[in-house]
């Protein structure tokens, strides 16, 4: 009774001096992120006013606040799906099943047109090289698609939702490197091993067998990492949005990948990636420009800028039930001035690292980056790369500057729970757009993961196919016992991934650790191989030192810092940032250092001659000029990413932020400069990955067109005529040589006439 008395003095005393307050600090000469704190019990007493008369906080979020039911507080809605999904089950069944059955028959016809009018063999080569001639725009196209994660689309914004703008930033710049640095991998591929299938026959012919196991361990288990983070996330918003069952979502996501990645190979999986990656990147212009010049709710950098102000207020309140844990609300931990509008972020610039390690692992352990590579023509591999890596920034930077700001800038009511699920730009979309975003956002989500699940679909095929059955089981395989095997690991890894991601949702795993722990496991292979091809001296013992004892030694310390730090071991404290960080650092620089130690002490001096020696299983006919691999031109070739790939990484993580720090919060035009960025390079970006490709293949298009368009029987005639001409040229040697022959003996016969005539009788 006496508490309850004391209670309702002090908030007698509390309406007085608000009163009071007024007078003295008006409103409109003190914002509210500056009025002054005048009394404390716990809370400021602006902050205590402010939740005990003001529901909602804020107008344009009034739908996510209501009053208890006996009036006694404002109740903020503890999540944004609330468990509901948006869409209808058949919404969601539809996309899956519809958009795979699409892609699947669209993209076989493709192929057949190539085969049927271009002439395209399909053989064993041709299913897992592409015919080792594809051209800059498509290699770029590729790239940024296979790049293209769920993670790229749903955790980039959850970092910005996390971290404010320092998020998109550090996700773009941190994982663009990576594609940009390994364009010098790439022609070095053309250089020093002109025939290869995949990164471990590589290993294989320059450190034998042993190191071969290894590597080959981490390149399956960089294949299951990546498999797990897109089907986790796509599951995961189908889930949300639709309500389809998460595991039969697992199941049914990878089906159209694998109709038309069985039919066509490498290349049906490049001309769906492009056809993926122009769909991915209008979305993205739209969303883009939807929050920062059409949306009535946004609609410019100067609204989202304002929000994101009042949102991050320092007087706000943050207690339950107007706020629940887990929610953003109020000033950010280890941002300058608590602001979201800040690169000074500890949080961000720990997950820039974390992020910086953990990709370099998933691209240069990842034996579909290599695929691609040996996939393009020698003077397309090098601009293919820096071209893809420079156009992908703009997804994860444009889009989460958009709808993970943007999920800020209304004061949505995510919840840790579902950020970590990935859950944030369907929840702006949503938000935005109502079903029709869900359906954006729901269509871009399934082009991005079932185009990077062809890709590992190939990646996995090629290696059980070259590096086990090829080298371990049938070393004298046909080129039709090759395909036939390709295609049955194809179907058997496609089923495997709806299995895995059962598995891991069972288990409780979500998407955000998965991103973050892939460095730690497999970060300590990426400076051996990287010397591989890079480093004469570079011996096998050191390479499989460094990798086993990097990925252990980072596992140990991963662990251990999470016990160290917060006393137990669980999902939830090894998903953390300081423990992350310790693991991925500890399992990349040990691998390098020791595999560096140990080529010093022992080195190899190796002249690349026998990995020059892998040789094809079939000889195909190249269209290609000789001078595309001359040595000189591959050199200068190696001299120009070096010079623009390194230049570009600077700029983007070193440059860039280091330039942006005096500005500490951003100011109004500080943003507005920094969302034109976005807007431009999504917008440009987009442009050229969509028309690129088509400008460069415009005369197989054409013949094509034709082919299609042109009497069947007079193809037939015209194919005709062209095998007989064919058959001339090729007996046109054999021809001219017999004639010489024939020409010499008659020179022969004439001259030993004359000389019997010229002879007295």
């Amino acid at each position: 009774m006496n508490e309850s008395i004391c209670v309702d003095s002090l908030n007698t005393i509390f309406r007085f001096r608000y009163l009071v307050s007024l007078t003295y600090y008006p409103p409109s000469l003190y914002p509210a992120r500056d009025k002054p704190q005048n009394f404390r019990y716990g809370l400021s007493f602006s902050s205590f006013m402010a939740s005990a008369l003001r529901c909602p906080p804020f107008e344009f979020s009034a739908k996510y606040y209501h009053l208890s039911e006996n009036g006694g507080g404002c109740v903020r809605q503890t999540s944004f799906f609330e468990g509901k999904p948006v869409l209808d089950q058949g919404v969601g069944y539809s996309v899956i099943l519809g958009f795979g059955a699409f892609f699947a028959l669209f993209t076989s016809f493709l192929v057949w047109l190539e085969k049927r009018y271009v002439g395209s063999r399909h053989t064993s080569e041709w299913f897992n090289t592409a015919g080792r001639s594809v051209k800059t725009g498509l290699i770029a196209s590729v790239i940024v698609s296979q790049w293209t994660w769920a993670a790229t689309i749903l955790q980039s914004s959850n970092v910005a939702w996390e971290y404010g703008v320092s998020g998109p930033f550090w996700y773009a710049s941190g994982a663009s490197i990576q594609v940009l640095l390994f364009g010098i991998m790439a022609i070095e591929i053309k250089r020093k091993a002109p025939h290869a299938h995949t990164v471990c026959e590589i290993v294989k012919a320059r450190w034998g067998t042993s190191a071969h196991i290894v590597f080959l361990f981490f390149c399956f288990l960089t294949n299951i990492i990546v498999t797990a983070m897109l089907l986790l996330g796509g599951s995961a918003v189908v889930n949300a949005l639709t309500g389809v069952n998460i595991y039969a979502a697992s199941f049914l996501i990878p089906l159209g990948v694998i109709v038309y990645t069985l039919a066509g190979g490498l290349k049906a999986t490049f001309l769906a990636s492009y056809i993926h990656s122009v769909i991915v990147h209008i979305v993205l212009v739209i969303f883009v420009y939807l929050v920062y010049t059409a949306s009535s709710e946004l609609g410019s950098p100067t609204v989202v800028y304002n929000r994101l102000l009042e949102v991050a207020s320092k007087s706000r309140t943050c207690q339950d039930p107007i706020s629940h844990h887990g929610q953003s609300c109020g000033p950010v931990s280890g941002n300058h001035e608590g602001s979201y509008l800040t690169m000074l972020s500890s949080g961000g610039l720990v997950f820039g690292i974390i992020n910086i390690v953990g990709n370099f692992g998933t691209v240069f352990v990842d034996n579909g980056y290599w695929v691609s590579a040996i996939a393009a023509r020698p003077s397309s591999t090098h601009k293919g790369y820096l071209l893809g890596g420079l156009v992908w920034f703009a997804v994860p930077f444009s889009l989460a500057t958009s709808l993970g700001l943007g999920a800020l800038a209304l004061d949505l009511p995510i919840n840790e729970s579902e950020a970590i699920r990935g859950l944030v730009p369907p929840a702006t979309a949503v938000a935005l757009m109502g079903k029709g975003g869900s359906v954006l956002l729901l269509t871009m989500l399934f082009m991005a993961v079932t185009s990077s699940g062809s890709s590992e679909l190939i990646a996995v095929s090629s290696l059980c196919t070259y590096d086990i059955y090829r080298t371990y089981i049938n070393p004298n395989a046909s080129g039709k016992k090759i395909l036939k095997v390709s295609r049955a690991v194809v179907l058997g890894f496609g089923c495997f991934m709806g299995l895995l991601a059962v598995i891991l949702n069972k288990a409780g795993i979500s998407l955000g650790w998965m991103y973050l722990a892939m460095g730690v496991l497999v970060g300590s292979a990426v400076l051996p191989i990287a010397f591989m091809l890079l480093w004469k001296r570079a011996n096998a013992i050191g390479a499989i030192s460094g990798t086993i004892f990097g990925c252990v030694l980072g596992i140990i310390t991963w662990l251990s810092v999470t016990k160290i730090q917060y006393g137990r071991i669980n999902l939830d404290t090894t998903g953390r940032n300081v423990p992350m960080l310790a693991g991925n650092l500890v399992s990349i620089l040990t691998g390098g250092v020791i595999h560096a130690i140990c080529s010093m002490l022992w080195p190899q001096n190796y002249d690349w001659s026998t990995t020059k020696q892998i040789t094809v299983v079939e000889k195909e006919k190249t269209d290609l000029p000789a001078k595309e691999f001359k040595e000189e031109k591959l050199t200068r070739a190696k001299a120009w990413i070096v010079k623009w790939g390194v230049g570009f990484t600077v700029l983007i993580v070193i440059l860039w932020p280091i330039l942006s720090l005096p500005a500490g919060e951003f100011s109004k035009g500080y943003f507005y400069f920094w969302a034109v960025i976005a807007i431009i390079w999504g917008t440009v970006g987009s442009a050229v990955i969509i028309i690129l490709p088509l400008i460069e293949s415009w005369e197989t298009i054409q013949t094509v067109i034709l082919g299609m368009f042109t009497n069947d029987r007079l193809m037939e005639n015209v194919e005709e005529l062209n095998f007989k001409l064919r058959t001339i040229m090729q007996a046109i040697p054999e021809a001219e040589r017999l004639y010489l022959l024939e020409k010499e003996k008659a020179k022969k016969l004439e001259a030993s006439e004359q000389q019997s005539c010229s002879l007295p009788i």
